[in-house]
């Protein structure tokens, strides 16, 4: 369910019982407003989505000092984001606190790979002396195994949880 909907839905309910339904001078109190916990749940994964996008762009930056090789995790970040997105839309999945720890895990394990192949990229190409396009299968073919062992993680992890309701 959607649980701001929901309590929308109760505070709008309230407030009409009040109007139509209570004595002059009555009043309710709410004694527990969970709409105030999950506003700052969900302020709080964007700021680590902020957070983390920054700090990739800051690191990159750093080790790798070439604006070109920054370029490529700084695009992974909205990239990934956007795609989780479709993707919980279309399996019909809710924007809980779940979905979204699991949104903030594997962003940040999409933009971890990208570094890392960034990284074994621009060694091929200075070390290497190779073309940007042979830098990249090269590294590939030697960290990709590793890439798609660290997906395949991700998902035994997360999938089950799919089929968990509520």
């Amino acid at each position: 369910s959607n649980a701001r909907e929901v309590i929308r839905q109760v505070k709008d309910c309230l407030a009409r019982v009040k109007h139509d339904s209570f004595l002059p001078g009555m009043s309710y109190e709410l004694s527990y407003d969970v709409s105030r916990f999950l506003d700052a749940s969900v302020h709080e994964v964007v700021k680590t989505l902020v957070e983390a996008f920054l700090l990739v762009t800051l690191v990159v930056f750093v080790f790798l000092q070439d604006a070109r090789s920054t370029l490529i995790p700084i695009l992974a970040v909205p990239v990934a984001l956007v795609g989780s997105l479709i993707f919980t839309a279309q399996l019909g999945f809710s924007l809980n606190l779940i979905t979204l720890f699991a949104l903030v895990l594997s962003i940040g394990i999409v933009v971890d790979d990208a570094i890392v192949v960034v990284e074994a990229v621009h060694h091929k190409i200075l070390h290497d002396h190779l073309s940007p396009q042979d830098a990249a299968e090269q590294a590939i073919r030697e960290i990709g195994p590793a890439i798609i062992a660290i997906t395949l993680v991700m998902v035994a992890v997360f999938v089950p949880l799919a089929f968990i309701p509520g």
